[in-house]
């Protein structure tokens, strides 16, 4: 399905599973789309939104990079939920898709129940580091606007990164290596450059007026995350970290039931 969000289209899916009440708002991450979920979508319950984010999948556009920063599409995923949903909701972010869903409750924490941060920052603290991370993402967009999303894919597919998902089975990886192939260079350039964490609001101080339940979720084998999700949690009021054992940067998709038991098991409970 489509639907125009600040006079730009959006592409989105949508699956019920059940009768239960529940509502879910899944973002996926940096060359990811809507199928980033399918590992996990069959053990959630209710009504599962699933959008392709600006620039990524279906959801192509010619705009600027400006057109891509995160209060700009913080307000498209608002507007979302309340023409296609009945809030306040459960919202689960990937990544760069994190950064947005953490962004989106801070900023209109009436739409959002529970929270979910997979694999994700409240930014980068240091405005060194942040000046760093603009630079270096300014010089990948510059490659992908050259054409170079061949070799762009490959140097992402191998950072350390993701090392762990070489362990995933051969159709899988050939799946999210296709979906990377088939995104737009010069749209991934735009979201490098007006989404990237380097020109990401630093959230740290505002993690205390999280007032819902937050799952914070952290692979085994990715030691970056594991540290920051514990830093995270310390702050916020109701906060709840997972190690996922045996996954790395991405859980849900290299341990999907784990995860999606986790989240499950929160649910009941809270």
């Amino acid at each position: 399905m489509e639907i125009i969000l600040d006079r730009e289209k959006y592409y989105f899916e949508t699956v019920t599973n059940n009768k239960q009440r529940s509502q879910w708002l899944l973002l996926h991450g940096f060359m990811g789309s809507h199928h980033d979920f399918d590992t996990v979508i069959p053990y959630l319950n209710g009504m599962i939104l699933l959008p392709d984010l600006l620039g990524h999948g279906k959801s192509r556009t010619s705009a600027p990079y400006t057109r891509y920063y995160i209060d700009r599409q913080i307000d498209d995923l608002a507007s979302l939920i309340k023409q296609r949903m009945n809030p306040p909701i459960n919202l689960w972010g990937y990544s760069m898709g994190g950064r947005l869903a953490l962004g989106l409750t801070l900023k209109h924490p009436e739409l959002v129940k529970r929270l979910v941060l997979e694999s994700s920052t409240a930014g980068i603290t240091s405005s060194v580091e942040r000046l760093n991370r603009r630079q270096h993402d300014q010089q990948l967009a510059k490659a992908l606007k050259q054409g170079n999303l061949f070799e762009f894919v490959s140097a992402w597919e191998n950072l350390k990164l993701f090392a762990s998902q070489k362990r995933l089975p051969l159709t899988q990886q050939k799946f999210i290596h296709q979906q990377r192939m088939g995104q737009d260079s010069i749209c991934l350039a735009n979201s490098l450059l007006g989404m990237g964490a380097g020109t990401m609001p630093n959230y740290w101080p505002r993690l205390h007026e999280l007032d819902l339940p937050v799952t914070l979720l952290a692979g085994a084998l990715d030691s970056k995350y594991i540290k920051l999700t514990a830093q995270m949690e310390e702050i916020l009021p109701f906060g709840q970290r997972h190690i996922i054992r045996t996954a790395g940067h991405n859980t849900h998709l290299e341990q999907p039931f784990m995860t999606a038991r986790i989240i499950k098991q929160e649910e009941h409970y809270k």
